[in-house]
């Protein structure tokens, strides 16, 4: 069984791996579960799942398919007031 850690990111790491501080760590992932609700997936606050984030950062050329290692399921009102137009933070 995977963990939750193996499969979702927080800011911690985001932290790390941008090399940036908290505030525009949670902006990252904010932005990120903004794209995955667009496309009507549900995401939690705060954490974001790795395989997707890795792609964003990265690149990887072979293109994240959420539903993969996520189900559809109807979002919740508090995630919906995110923004699905804002942009990607600047380096």
């Amino acid at each position: 069984m995977v963990s939750t850690n193996e499969t979702f990111i927080k800011v911690d790491d985001v932290m790390k791996i941008l090399g940036v501080g908290k505030t525009k760590a949670y902006d990252f992932i904010k932005i990120c579960n903004a794209e995955l609700a667009g496309r009507g997936y549900f995401v939690m606050r705060g954490k974001c799942p790795r395989k997707y984030v890795e792609q964003k950062i990265y690149g990887y050329e072979d293109d994240y398919d959420p539903s993969e290692d996520l189900q559809r399921i109807p979002m919740v009102a508090e995630e919906s007031e995110y923004m699905v137009n804002e942009k990607a933070p600047s380096k």
